[in-house]
């Protein structure tokens, strides 16, 4: 009897800790400034529960100016605390910051700028290596509200993934917003859309994972007054659908010889 009780123990152990296994995942979110993690905050609160989230930010942001803040090396130094706080609140890992320029683009020079992309996709290939993620989240080509640093990091994450033939390795999800999305956000300019067709996947968060999400977003002084967070939280308790939706990048595999 003993024996049988010892057996059944250890079959529950194993079943326990395959189901766990099984259901954690290490998910890469690749961004450019630090605060765009606000975007996709309660999903970071779902996901830092089952596994690990990484969050990668490629500029230092230090253009992101708000009157009665600092600008330059003051103002990285405070957005970066800010992420900090808001990964901290969200339970996901603390961020990785590349540290390149904010405004990522040929203002100092076409020369400069493609040396600086170059060491930019070098750096964040290595860190995929390295984190070895089940799944890779970033912007779509639409760049979330249409930022040129937004759509930099999309495209720059999609050409990793192309040439090294990670699409099947490390699937790449583009966060899309809906139409209704777009009417949600108008207090802030809006969200570029895609057609739902296309959004294949769909996730939705609890109202727990909201509110923690809602709590990071007092982290963001620099960026964003005291009125705008409460109007965002508020936006956000309006909305009872509580789900984000993707758009995975599939390759068709297989040759064609004609359009």
């Amino acid at each position: 009897m003993r024996k049988i009780l010892i057996a059944l123990l250890v079959s529950a152990i194993l079943f326990s800790s395959c189901n766990k296994v099984a259901k954690e995942k290490t998910i890469l979110v690749v961004l450019a400034h630090p605060d765009d993690e606000d975007a996709m905050g309660p999903l970071l609160v779902k996901y830092g529960k089952l596994g690990k989230v990484y969050l990668i930010i490629a500029t230092d942001g230090r253009l992101g100016i708000k009157p009665g803040y600092p600008t330059g090396d003051s103002l990285v130094s405070i957005r970066q605390n800010e992420s900090q706080c808001r990964c901290k609140k969200m339970g996901i890992e603390p961020p990785i910051f590349l540290g390149f320029p904010d405004g990522f683009d040929t203002r100092n020079g076409v020369g400069a700028y493609m040396d600086q992309s170059m060491q930019l996709k070098e750096q964040l290939t290595q860190k995929i290596k390295d984190i070895n993620p089940s799944l890779i989240i970033t912007f779509g080509p639409d760049g979330d509200t249409g930022h040129s640093d937004h759509r930099m990091i999309s495209n720059m994450t999609t050409e990793i993934i192309l040439k090294e033939g990670w699409v099947e390795k490390f699937p790449l999800y583009y966060i899309g917003w809906t139409k209704k999305d777009d009417e949600k956000f108008k207090m802030i300019g809006g969200l570029n859309t895609v057609n739902k067709k296309y959004l294949n996947v769909a996730i939705s968060y609890t109202q727990e994972e909201e509110n923690i999400a809602m709590q990071a977003i007092l982290c963001n002084k620099s960026q964003l007054t005291e009125k705008e967070m409460q109007e965002w939280i508020d936006v956000e308790q309006k909305d009872s659908s509580n789900t984000f939706h993707f758009r995975q990048l599939v390759i068709a595999t297989g040759k064609k010889t004609e359009f």
